[in-house]
């Protein structure tokens, strides 16, 4: 079985959801939350995705912002964090947040 197969994952994208509906969550409080890498968390909310809506409510995605000029990354399709601002090539960036809407 792989990391992504069981029971397992989906009781963390059920505690996953639990966390979002605390407020918004970013990846990294998310992982350290549930004790798996950030990169499982990006799989994870993919899924957690296809499930709210099948229960008729979506993930939101509340786009990172440089902390240098203020630009938001309002295009950005990928959910992990850019590396560094189009603007002021700064690479305070915080990160993406998530939750239920």
């Amino acid at each position: 079985m792989g990391p992504w197969s069981g029971s397992d994952s989906a009781s963390i994208r059920r505690r996953i959801i639990e966390l979002l509906k605390t407020g918004p969550q970013d990846a990294r409080t998310l992982s350290q939350e549930l004790h798996q890498s950030e990169k499982e968390i990006y799989a994870h909310l993919g899924h957690v995705s296809r499930s709210l809506k099948a229960q008729g409510r979506r993930l939101v995605t509340l786009p990172p912002v440089c902390l240098g000029c203020g630009f938001v990354f309002q295009e950005r399709k990928r959910p992990n964090p850019p590396g560094h601002c189009p603007c002021c090539r700064k690479t305070r960036i915080r990160r993406p947040r998530y939750i239920i809407g």
